[in-house]
C-alpha cells in the first residue's frame, strides 16, 4: 500500500518538477541561446542574424567593412565575395572574413556574439 501511494506521488510530481525547471531555465537561462547551439552550432537559427565582416588587409583587423543584418552565413558569404571582388581579392588571399552569428551582448561598444565562422 505505502509502494502504491510512494509511484502515484512520483508521477505527480514529475510534471511539475519539470515544468519548475523549464521556468528557471527561462528565468536564469538563455533559451534561445542554448537552443541555437545545440541544432545551428556553425550557422544562424531562423531567428537569428548575421554580421559579415570583411578585412582588406588580413594582417590589419582595425581595417574592416560590415554587412549586418543577414539572414544566413550562406548570405554572409556572399556578400563578402561581392565585397572582396571589389577589392581585387575574388578569392580572398590577401584579406580576410568572418560572419558573426547572432549579437548576445555588448561590451563597452563592442558587440559578442554567440558564434564566428567562416
Amino acid at each position: 500500500m505505502v509502494l502504491l501511494t510512494t509511484n502515484a506521488l512520483k508521477g505527480s510530481l514529475m510534471p511539475v518538477l519539470i515544468l519548475v525547471a523549464i521556468i528557471l531555465w527561462f528565468l536564469v537561462g538563455d533559451p534561445p541561446t542554448t537552443i541555437a547551439n545545440v541544432f545551428w552550432p556553425r550557422d544562424a537559427a531562423p531567428w537569428e542574424t548575421v554580421d559579415a565582416f570583411y578585412y582588406p588587409h588580413r594582417n590589419d583587423l582595425s581595417n574592416y567593412q560590415m554587412i549586418s543584418g543577414l539572414k544566413s552565413v550562406d548570405e554572409c558569404r556572399a556578400v563578402i565575395q561581392s565585397i572582396a571582388r571589389t577589392y581585387n581579392d575574388g578569392s580572398i588571399t590577401t584579406g580576410d572574413y568572418e560572419c558573426a552569428i547572432e549579437i548576445v551582448d555588448s561590451i563597452q561598444g563592442e558587440n559578442v556574439y554567440r558564434t564566428t565562422t567562416r
